[in-house]
This record gives structure tokens, sequence and C-alpha cells, in this order.
């Protein structure tokens, strides 16, 4: 137990200071009213940030909330950069939600903090579940969580700017850096890439280290110096603006939309937010550039359920939204892919711009699942972050972030 306290102490003392933000998106149905005494309440934190998946959300909770009188979900938002200081605090503190939705690639941090429920024997139809999808769900041969959705990452590119100046859509990294230098003129940069300390950057920047040879385990080695430098040389010249680093997902989709961002690193979530925001605009979506085999990140979110008073309400929830029939209907409008492969086979079929990320998951890869996976993360993106910025020596950035990571990896940090 003491050795479980010093390791919370040392996650929270690594996170910058707890900011609170909250608000809650299901129950929109309910009226302020007297809940009968047998009602239990039970709690889901998300961080979701684009209005049309907190809908469905919502959507999904109100329905399974007026589909029984037992139990009552509520919700609370907490923004992406405070989400993993806020569950880690409310770990440490015994107040955890009933259920979170956690980033893959978190989940194993989170469960090496403070176990999740055992849902090995609890949801129906894991069975049909994607075992890319179930892999960071499992410990010891027991299944933790429950994947929501998946999805992969792709170069998005505006179609009429690209066919103005006769540039097809690039498929090496020189061939993106002089379409995205050519596509930069008239206050639009050819390119942006976030830099925030979160996953979303660490999630956009990966597929570029690993298409060029690089790890996170080698960023002083030859392959991984390439990925920093491009985009240093990049931001030098203009076709990156050192602003770029303090976006966030959104923020990057919304600049895209607006015609300011030629091309971008994205998910399918993000398809949907920017024909919102401009329904008007051509743009598709290609593999991420590379030097030899093509490559992508393979991400998705988790559902965790806390071992407490809740579990049972929770499971059933989960057991509702994870229905077959159900999934299938609410799964294309979130632009996830469905962790199930009875669901994801028919997906998006009157979608093309959606439907290449169901073929780009064939070349995708999954970021490795362990605790120390955050601290990694936050040590990557600095260094990325530096590079942008370019006021540091890149030799001296990668060395002293590959001995970090060699440092966590020894447990040092």
């Amino acid at each position: 137990m003491r050795d479980k306290i010093r390791f919370l102490s040392a996650a929270l003392a690594a996170m910058l200071a707890v900011s609170l933000a909250a608000a809650g998106i299901g129950g929109c149905g309910k009226e302020e009213k007297i809940k009968q005494n047998e009602e239990q309440q039970i709690e889901l934190w998300y961080y979701w940030d684009m209005a049309y998946q907190q809908k469905v959300l919502g959507d999904l909770i109100d329905e399974f909330n007026h589909s029984q009188d037992d139990i009552e979900v509520t919700t609370r938002y907490i923004p992406d950069a405070d989400f993993k200081k806020e569950l880690a605090l409310s770990m440490y503190e015994g107040t955890m939600p009933d259920i979170a939705l956690v980033d893959s690639a978190d989940f194993q941090f989170f469960q090496h903090t403070q176990s999740f429920a055992d849902l090995t024997d609890e949801i129906e139809g894991l069975e049909d579940y994607l075992p890319e999808a179930l892999a960071p769900c499992e410990e010891g041969g027991r299944i933790k969580g429950l994947p929501f959705g998946v999805n992969c990452v792709a170069l998005f590119y505006n179609e009429e700017m690209l066919a103005k100046r006769g540039l097809n859509p690039p498929a090496t990294w020189q061939e993106f850096y002089d379409t995205a230098k050519a596509l930069t003129a008239d206050g639009v940069y050819g390119y942006a890439q976030p830099a925030l300390e979160s996953e979303e950057s660490m999630y956009s920047f990966l597929p570029v280290l690993w298409s060029m040879g690089g790890d996170v385990d080698c960023l002083n080695s030859r392959e991984s110096a390439y990925a920093f430098q491009l985009f240093r040389d990049l931001t030098e010249d203009g076709v990156v603006s050192r602003q770029s680093i303090s976006l966030t997902h959104k923020d990057l989709a919304q600049q895209f939309a607006k015609g300011n961002i030629a091309m971008m690193i994205g998910n399918p979530m993000q398809v949907e937010y920017i024909r919102k925001i401009n329904p008007n605009l051509a743009f598709d979506v290609t593999d991420i550039p590379s030097i030899s085999d093509k490559v992508t990140v393979l991400g998705g979110e988790i559902f965790g359920v806390t071992d407490g008073k809740g579990k049972d309400a929770a499971i059933e929830f989960l057991n509702y939204i994870s229905d077959k029939d159900r999934m299938a209907g609410y799964m294309d409008d979130l632009g996830y892919m469905a962790a199930r492969k009875d669901i994801l086979d028919g997906q998006f079929q009157e979608d093309a711009v959606l439907h290449k990320f169901i073929g780009m998951l064939s070349c995708a890869r999954t970021r490795e699942f362990t605790y120390q996976w955050p601290d990694i993360t936050r040590t990557v993106v600095s260094a990325l972050e530096h590079s942008i910025i370019g006021e540091e020596d890149e030799r001296i950035i990668l060395e002293e972030a590959a001995d970090s990571i060699q440092k966590i990896r020894e447990g040092g940090q």
C-alpha cells in the first residue's frame, strides 16, 4: 500500500496544478424532480470537447436513463489537458467516478494506479471485439475495461489548394515538405503541428517518428532526429507557425476548416466537425507520408469501471450501450470505428472520406500499454515543442530527452 501511495504521489507531482472544470451533458431531459429513494445515481467522466460527440453521448445516457427506473447516469466534462490530473487525484483521494472514459494509451497508467473492476465475465459479446482494441484492457488474462471505439490518423489536405498549384497529395516526406512550402502563402500555413503536453500531440507525432524509422526509446538516433528536424525546418521556413504548438486537435480542425491551414494530421472524429464548420470545404485524407512502409497509430477510448458500490449499475449501463444493434446505430455518428469487427465491416459505406480510415487500420501500430507511457509522452512532446521553438541545439534537446526516457524506464522518474 505504501508503494502505491508513493507511486500516486510521484505521478501527481509530475503533473501541473489541477484546474477544475466541470459540466454535465447527460440527463438533459430530466427536470428538477424528486427521485425515488431506490434510484441509484452514478457518474461518468469524459474529456471529449466536440459538441456533436457530446450530444451523441448525452443522447445515449438519456435513452438509458429513461429505459429503466433504477439507475441515473450523470456526467462530468473535464478538458483533455486536465483529465489525467483530475482522475489520478480522484484515485489518490478515493473519490473516483463510477465510470471513466480513458484514452487507450493511458489506461494501463490508471490501472497500475488503482485497479479498475474486472469486466471479463460481465460484458456480453467480448469475443466479437478486435484483439487490438482489447489489448490495452488486459491484465493477467483478465479484461479490466471496455473499448468504446477505435481510430487512427491520416493526412488531411485542402483539395482546392493543392489543385490550384497542380499538386498531388504527398506520399514521401520530401514531397510533403515541398508541398507544404508551396501551399504557404497569403496568410495560409502549409501545415500545423500541435505540441501541447497531451496525448493528442503524441498521437499525431508518433506516425511521423515511426515512418522515419525512429522510436521513443532512441530519440537521439539519426532516424528519430529526422522527424524532429523536419518540424524545425518547416518552422524556420515559415511553413509551420510557432503558435500552432498550443493548438488542441479541436483548434487544429477549426483552423483547417477556415482555410488557414492547408494540411494537418487528424483522425476520423474531426471529419464531421470540419464539415459542420465549413460544409463547402473540399478536403480529403491520405496515408501519412513515409520513407518505407505505410504506418499510422491506433487510438481509441476505453471505459474503466470503479470497483465500488456503483459497479453493478455501471456494468448495466455499459451492457446497454455495447449492445450490437444499438452500437451499430450510433458509432458512425460519433466518428469512431467500432471496436467490434461485426460492426466495423459495415461502417461508413456511403462516406468516401471516412471509409478510407477503415482501410488504414491494416497498417496501424499500437502505442505501448505501460504505466510509464504518460511520462514518456511528456518527454517526447516537450522535445518536439523545443524543436519547433528552435532556441536550443537539436542534438542537446534529443540527448536530454533520450536520457530522461532511459531514467523513466529504469524507474528513476
